[in-house]
């Protein structure tokens, strides 16, 4: 009789156990797609910030040609652009 009883007790514990690893698993399945949805907004943001960043850059460039020509309007500014360098005295791609 001693043995059944313990055999029961731990067959409850089997069942017990089995539940909390059917908990857990469910927490790790929601927290997998809490990071999955985490990551598409931070890169969906990282993006945004990109465009901003790149439109700022160019604004501020094209307010530079601005100051350029109002302080010296004899100067040609035409081939200047947002995406060249002057390497030896010349204009070039980046």
């Amino acid at each position: 009789m001693v043995e059944v009883e313990r055999l029961q007790a731990f067959k409850q514990k089997l069942e017990e156990s089995g539940k909390q690893v059917a908990d857990l698993e469910a927490t790790i399945r929601q927290m997998e797609e809490e990071v999955a949805e985490k990551e598409r907004s931070w890169r969906a943001l990282e993006e945004r910030l990109a465009n901003e960043a790149t439109s700022t850059y160019g604004l501020g460039f094209e307010a530079a040609l601005e100051q350029v020509q109002l302080l010296c309007p004899s100067a040609d500014v035409f081939g200047a652009d947002v995406g060249k360098v002057v390497i030896d005295g010349q204009i070039v791609e980046d």
